[in-house]
């Protein structure tokens, strides 16, 4: 069975758009490029380096979920036998959160702010010309 895939991608509501680049100073070619692409470069840069932030502090969240662990397994003592399992779990959670989400949080915030600047920066669309990043062929293959 073949499936046909669309012949244009869908159709995105403007207006919103429109109506904030309408209370901007600005030429309105540049805001709407400058909506698109800072809204999309921002949303994946924060993802890219929450992901790369969390995983570069890894190590640090390893030596603090053991710290934890340890703090956890002193605390438990007194519950046993329980205490002593879930203690350590429940102070290796702690310990490797309070490293993971402050890096996870300047990480996505320092991706979102280099998405922004590249959606500031992104030349105008010419008309009937390609972009510098567009891949597409200038004229169809018949």
């Amino acid at each position: 069975m073949t499936v046909a895939g669309p012949d244009s991608p869908p159709l995105v509501d403007q207006r919103q758009i429109e109506e904030f680049c309408a209370q901007i100073p600005i030429d309105p070619r540049r805001c709407t490029v400058i909506a698109v692409e800072a809204g999309v470069g921002a949303a994946s840069g924060a993802a890219i380096g929450a992901g790369i932030a969390a995983g570069v502090s890894a190590p640090v969240a390893v030596a603090a979920a053991l710290a934890g662990a340890a703090a956890g397994f002193l605390v438990g003592i007194p519950f046993l036998p329980t205490g002593l399992v879930v203690g350590p779990l429940l102070g290796a959670a702690v310990g490797a959160t309070v490293v993971a989400i402050p890096a996870a949080l300047l990480g996505g915030a320092l991706g979102a702010s280099i998405g922004a600047l590249v959606g500031f920066t992104t030349p105008l669309p010419q008309e009937g010309a390609r972009t510098e990043r567009s891949e597409a062929p200038t004229a169809s293959p018949n």
